[in-house]
Parts: structure tokens; sequence; C-alpha cells
């Protein structure tokens, strides 16, 4: 270091050059950004330099600025996105790297953390960030963006980038939607044709080996094709062609069941249906984490309903080792009427689930979150469900379908049509490759 103390300090430069599909991202003035890019785009590197910079750039002391990325799963942040964050930073001096946290302090002071899996954005409430990115959003819950994201930015009036590949119609394509028709969002639509990120010969083969809605999704940015591997998709546009998907108001002359799905550190759902005649009306929604039993019993007895029953998925009769108590018994001393649904094949519960859903009128607005976890339940490329945000509600409401032959005497009313036993186990085939139609 030289003695002469007007000597201009080293420049440092972090070894990114950001391709020309990218610079407008980073130097966009606008608070919100929308992004949906192509494959091997660079997407995140490119995110990951923009919290990078937009840290460095923070001059405010104290507090000291916080910035956070988002990934679907720890796996994803902890083996992808966390290298990159290490490899872009290491060249600044006294920088602190802690591994456990996935946290990176800045020379500035400024702090970047990752997090990663279905509910980890649940740690960041009650924080404070200067800015957001929430990377490849279709995989990640939608609720996330107004009841986590948004208000950790209102202290310092942060930023968000909301980013990932098309998924087709989904909650990402509706996000999309609403950007377009609000100035304070910047957007970039990234197709493999307008960028050089891939050879052009490696594109041509790409799109002989991908089906074609695979690389309109994937590498054209398309949200018209279907969600692949959607297992409601189809049905959930009968119904929404049908009329079905509307305002669905309480009748007060048939009683309401819930249906559950269990959950600690995932999200607990809670589904809300009456049987109205042959109809099935699906009129409200609750879903919530780390919250206690006690809590979502409250919630329920908080509701004008009058309840027949409350169906259960067959895992909440585990015991747990130290009480050897079992949620089931818990439940029961707070509720009348817990009812268990036998273990099935959830082959055979979303074959059931499928005939039912043309028996619904679903709540578009009590329901939305469930509405559109429903679209989004698909399997996997080994042809299994997908684990993610979406499937916790579809558990839910297939453990409701499947029982919903068994617990008819305990909704009966004057207005009930019920269905005999047997009588929807034998229409389950003929209805799950039947028209849309107004069952009234």
């Amino acid at each position: 270091m030289s003695d002469n103390p007007e000597q201009a300090a080293p420049v440092i430069t972090i070894p990114y050059v950001p391709r020309e599909h990218f610079k407008s991202l980073h130097s966009t003035a606008k608070r919100w950004g929308f992004v949906v890019a192509h494959r091997r785009a660079g997407k995140t590197v490119a995110l990951c330099n923009q919290v990078i910079r937009k840290a460095l750039e923070n001059k405010r002391t104290f507090p000291p600025p916080r910035y956070a990325y988002i990934g679907p799963s720890f796996a994803q942040a902890k083996d992808l996105v966390w290298g990159y964050y290490k490899y872009y930073t290491g060249v600044l001096p006294q920088v602190k790297v802690t591994e456990g946290d996935l946290q990176i302090i800045l020379p500035t002071g400024a702090m970047i953390n990752l997090y990663g899996g279905s509910a980890a954005y649940e740690r960041m409430r009650g924080l404070y960030f200067d800015g957001v990115v929430a990377d490849e959003y279709p995989l990640l819950n939608p609720s996330m963006l107004g009841s986590v994201i948004r208000p950790c930015l209102a202290d310092y009036q942060g930023w968000a980038v909301i980013s990932g590949t098309s998924n087709g119609d989904d909650h990402f394509h509706e996000l999309k939607k609403r950007a377009e028709k609000d100035p304070s969002w910047d957007m970039w639509s990234i197709p493999v044709d307008e960028t050089d990120a891939l050879p052009l010969d490696e594109v041509a083969e790409m799109r002989k080996d991908m089906t074609a809605d695979e690389f309109a999704r994937e590498m054209m940015c398309s949200f018209d094709a279907p969600v692949e591997g959607s297992y409601y998709g189809d049905v959930m546009n009968e119904i929404q062609i049908a009329g079905q998907i509307t305002g669905v108001p309480y009748d007060p002359n048939s009683l309401v069941m819930t249906w559950w799905d269990l959950g600690i550190d995932d999200e607990m759902v809670i589904w809300f249906a009456q049987r109205c005649g042959r109809e099935l009306h699906v009129i409200d929604y609750l879903a919530g984490t780390g919250k206690g039993l006690e809590w979502y019993v409250g919630q329920i007895k908080s509701k004008p309903y009058a309840y027949g029953v409350h169906v259960l998925p067959h895992d909440i009769k585990a015991r747990e080792l130290g009480t050897g108590v079992s949620r089931k018994d818990v439940l029961d001393g707070m509720l009348p009427n817990v009812f268990v649904c036998p273990n099935h094949t959830v082959e055979d519960g979303i074959s059931a689930t499928r005939a039912a859903i043309r028996m619904m009128w679903m709540d578009k607005v009590r329901c939305e979150p469930g509405i559109m976890a429903l679209r989004n339940y698909h399997k996997t490329g080994t042809g299994k469900p997908l684990h993610n945000w979406a499937s916790h509600a579809c558990d839910a409401m297939r453990v409701g379908c499947v029982s919903l032959n068994m617990v008819g005497f305990m909704v009966g009313g004057s207005n009930v049509v019920g269905l005999h036993e047997g009588a929807l186990k034998r229409n389950l085939k003929r209805m799950a490759n039947g028209p849309a139609r107004r069952l009234r």
C-alpha cells in the first residue's frame, strides 16, 4: 500500500461479463422486474450478479442492507447458486462466508442470504430486505409474493425480480399478465432465437429431441402450451368453460365437510365443501405453515359454517414415540366427527378426484390458491406426482374425494341426494372420460 493518502484505492473487478440479453436488466431503474428466459440463457448467473451489484452500491450502514435469493429447493440453492455467489464475491476483500446459514457478508456490511425449499421463505417473515430475487418461480408457492416478499421490502422500498422458465398457463403466467398492465414493472422475455447463449446446431438438436410443447415452453418462452403432465388441468378447464368456477355461497341447508392435508414444516391445507344435490360446492380454503392443530381448529370454528365431518388422511393415526398419542387423538378432543380416509394408491385417488372435479362448483375468490394448485399439480419425468407447493392442496382434495361415498351419512340433509354405497365407484371410470356438464 502506498504512503500517499490521496492515491486511489485499487480497482477490483468481479469476473462477470453480462450477456447482451441481460444488460438491460442490470441497468433498469424500475423497482419490479419479471424475467422469463429459455433454458441455459444464463439467467441465474445474471441474477446473482444483479444482487451483488445492488448490495455493493447500497451506502446505508445501519441497519445493514439485506438481500435474498429464493430458489425452489435447498439442493438447488446449495449446490448451484451458492457456488456462484462465492465465486463472484471471492475477489472482494474481507468477505465473510457462513456455510451453514448460506450467508455472505460483503465488505460494505451488506448481507446476502439464500433460501431454498418449499417453505424456506417463511424464515424471511418479520425481516427487512433491500432486494429479493425469486428464481424458478413456477416451482415456488405463489402466495409467497404477497404474504412474505412484498411486506419485507416495505421498510426501505426494496426491489424484486421474479424469474423463471415458462411452465405453461400457471401462476407465473398470471403474474406476467398482471405485470404487463402495470408500468412499475420492467419485463424481459428471452427466447432462444433472440440470444447467442447456445450454438445454432445445438438448438436444432434440442428441437428434434423435445416435444413441440416442451420446446415452446422451455426454449421459446411460450405460455400457451399446457402445463406438462398436469393431472387436473384439462378437467379444470372444462369446469371453467362450463361456468363452475364462480361465486359459490355457503348453503345453510347443507352441512360442510373439511378435507385436510397434514403438515408441520410443510404447508397444511383444508378445503371446505358441501354436497348439494348432485353437486359439490367448494366454498372455502385454508392454508398455513408452522402452526399447530389448535390454530386450524380455531379458524374452522370461527367460520359461520355448520359442520358434518372432518376428513383426515390415514397418517393422522401415526403415534409419536415420545407420547404414544396420535394427532387423531388430539383432534378428536377438539372436533367432533373426525373421519380418517382409508389408505389408497395415489393413482386411484387421482382418478377419483378427476371424476369428482366435474361435479364441483368452486368459489373463485376464496378458493383461488387451491384452484391454482389444482391446475399446476403434475407428474415428474418418472411418472410420479411432483412434491411441491401445489401437492398439499391436491393431497387434501384427493382425501376428500376418495372419502365422498363413505361420509354421505354424516352430511345428509333435506336437499342432499346421497350417493349410495358403490355408486361413485361404479361411475368413476365413466365420468373421468365423459364431457363436462353442469350437474344440477
